[in-house]
């Protein structure tokens, strides 16, 4: 077989082209680097993760201990947390504290009304009940006057009067009849003591010895005992003799008027007549 000029060309190029990839591949792929024997670095476990120093400790053939690995360091918060923590807590309970203050006072004031609600109850209710016994003795004593005006009444019985004790007519002294009430114009004189009735002694006649005529009105002021505490010329006197003023003022004070219940005074008025003799 005979070869052309250009199928020489075509096989050296090819040739050559060959040539080159594998001295590409050999230097770079194919070519294996053998370490060398007793070659490279000796690598020491060790027993422990970190340690300092400068020489291999020398081996005893004992398994060294197991350090002792100190507790991790607490962390404490910082001051300015600290600080944070505290003034949440102190705030916090300023704050329950603030509530739990209102809610007693506004118990306190709740209780305070409630008392003074019963309170007022209290004595609305004593307050009915004096008004209800002030009518009830006033209606008692005009029945008995009106029963009374017209000697023993229409009921029957041997005693008419307003002492505590005795039997028979309690009268007045100073009256003009054997029959009718123990009290009014008449006599010597009249008491006006709001529903009370004369003592057991009567009106007490003043004395004189001159020869007047007109009347002398007494204040007077009576305890609940029936004793006058004090007397005094009133308004509506005609006499102006200072004895007889003086005679009659001490005749009321010796006036004793029926007892009653309580302790207030009552004020009223003695009225002495005197006529010529």
């Amino acid at each position: 077989m005979k070869l052309t000029k250009e199928d020489t060309y075509s096989l050296i190029g090819t040739l050559v082209f060959h040539l080159i990839v594998f001295l590409i591949l050999w230097f770079t792929v194919l070519k294996t680097v053998i370490p060398e024997e007793d070659e490279g670095i000796l690598v020491n476990f060790g027993n422990l993760n970190a340690a300092v120093g400068t020489f291999e400790p020398r081996y005893i053939g004992e398994t060294p201990t197991e350090p002792v690995i100190p507790p991790p360091t607490p962390v404490t918060p910082s001051q300015n947390q600290q600080e944070e923590l505290i003034t949440q807590d102190l705030e916090e309970s300023i704050a329950l504290n603030a509530q739990r203050e209102e809610e007693r006072k506004r118990e306190e004031e709740r209780k305070r009304r409630e008392a003074e609600e019963r309170e007022r109850q209290r004595r609305e209710e004593a307050e009915r009940q004096r008004l209800a016994e002030e009518k009830r003795k006033k209606e008692e004593e005009i029945s008995n006057r009106v029963s009374g005006a017209f000697g023993m009444g229409s009921t029957e019985g041997t005693s008419q009067g307003n002492a505590a004790e005795g039997t028979g007519n309690q009268g007045n002294p100073f009256g003009n009849a054997d029959q009718g009430a123990n009290e009014g114009v008449g006599g010597w004189g009249s008491f006006d003591l709001k529903g009370r009735s004369i003592g057991a002694g009567g009106l007490q006649r003043p004395s004189y010895n001159a020869n007047v005529e007109g009347k002398i009105v007494i204040d007077i002021v009576v305890d609940s005992r029936g004793n006058v505490i004090d007397a005094r010329t009133g308004k509506g006197t005609t006499i102006e003799n200072a004895s007889i003023r003086q005679s009659a003022i001490e005749a009321a004070r010796r006036t004793k008027f029926n007892a009653i219940q309580g302790l207030d005074n009552q004020s009223g008025t003695i009225t002495y007549n005197y006529q010529l003799r």
